[in-house]
């Protein structure tokens, strides 16, 4: 399907000046074929207005995300999305075994969309504008990419996505420790285009926009030392359905976790918990021990990172609570009891 990335496009009537290839080159390094064709198509608008849930059904909203058999980009926020799902690779593969820095990671793309479905060549250009802006101001390299016939999608891996980790996936039933959520990107939370989103209001509501790179790379420098020095006890990206999400793949049969999201809504000015657990703003969900605290709370201050302090792990199952902020919405707390990780 190369006619696709060697195409002019013309969207929403509006001719643009580069193919997708040659958007793509300033990151690849890889010399655009000459223009071939054109491509018309329009851009798919989403659902007006934010996408507003109930803070009481969290629990059923955890089961509608661990139950769903998988994600793709969507199509309205094709943009902010393909910018979330390469920070989530990054994120991965921070985790694992290599020598590296973000600076020496290359990506390797693949994307794909049906040139007959109204919305996707539009979205497929769009993804493409979103991930060469966002490689090049991450520093990092784009080895490889691709496209190929079918729903719209786009997947991001590194040399070391295969790679083992070097932390522990899941909570360790030290009741001391801590767990601790850093958010890499300073985006509003949203639900649009997230896998909650997907589930229950496809197409719906305002997308977080993941355009603060500085950040992610401040975070991704400090945690990548952190899972290097043995510092993180445990530790996941969060991504796909958000810091909830993560939480229940982190629990086990006997190791749950209390995540109080309070601090987190305190300081987003943030009144909705839904948003908190389900926005897929790319971060990470680690464990350190309590002796570690201060040096890990020093760390965080002397790069300007913020880091919140989430509860401990128990024997519980996962329970998600928070002190929500507005007086309508005082306590959220979902008991969730999962077999597996």
């Amino acid at each position: 399907m190369s006619v696709s990335l060697d195409s002019k496009y013309i969207i929403d009537g509006v001719p643009r000046d580069l193919t997708p290839a040659e958007i793509l080159a300033g990151v690849s390094g890889k010399a655009p074929s000459p223009a071939q064709g054109t491509v018309v198509d329009e851009t798919i608008d989403p659902g007006l207005g934010p996408l507003l849930l109930d803070p009481s059904k969290t629990d059923e909203y955890l089961e509608a995300v661990a139950a769903a058999p998988g994600r793709r980009l969507s199509v309205p926020f094709a943009g902010p999305c393909t910018r979330g799902r390469i920070a989530e690779t990054l994120i991965d593969s921070m985790l694992r075994a290599g020598n590296f820095k973000l600076d020496d990671l290359s990506l390797t793309a693949k994307w794909s969309c049906n040139p007959d479905k109204v919305g996707d060549m539009a979205a497929f250009y769009a993804s493409v504008e979103a991930a060469a802006d966002y490689i090049d101001t991450l520093g990092v390299s784009l080895r490889r990419y691709g496209c190929e016939t079918g729903g719209f999608d786009a997947r991001f891996a590194t040399p070391f996505s295969g790679a083992p980790a070097i932390v522990p996936g899941t909570f360790d039933p030290d009741p001391e420790s801590w767990i601790v959520y850093v958010p890499f990107d300073t985006s509003d939370y949203r639900l649009g285009g997230s896998l909650l989103s997907q589930a229950v209001a496809p197409d719906w509501g305002i997308a977080p926009q993941i355009d603060d790179p500085d950040y992610f790379m401040d975070c991704f420098e400090v945690l990548r030392e952190f899972a290097e020095d043995g510092i993180l006890v445990s530790a996941r990206a969060v991504g796909a359905g958000g810091l909830a999400n993560a939480a229940r793949l982190m629990s086990s049969a006997g190791v749950g976790a209390g995540i109080d999201i309070s601090d987190v809504l305190r300081a987003k000015g943030e009144t909705d918990p839904v948003r908190i657990l389900f926005s897929e703003i790319p971060g990470a969900l680690f464990q350190i021990r309590d002796s570690d605290f201060d040096y890990i709370d020093a760390e965080m201050l002397l790069q300007d990172i913020a880091f919140y302090p989430l509860g401990h792990p128990s024997g519980e199952g996962l329970r998600l609570r928070s002190g929500a902020a507005s007086g309508i919405q005082n306590i959220l707390e979902s008991l969730i009891n999962y077999g597996q990780s």
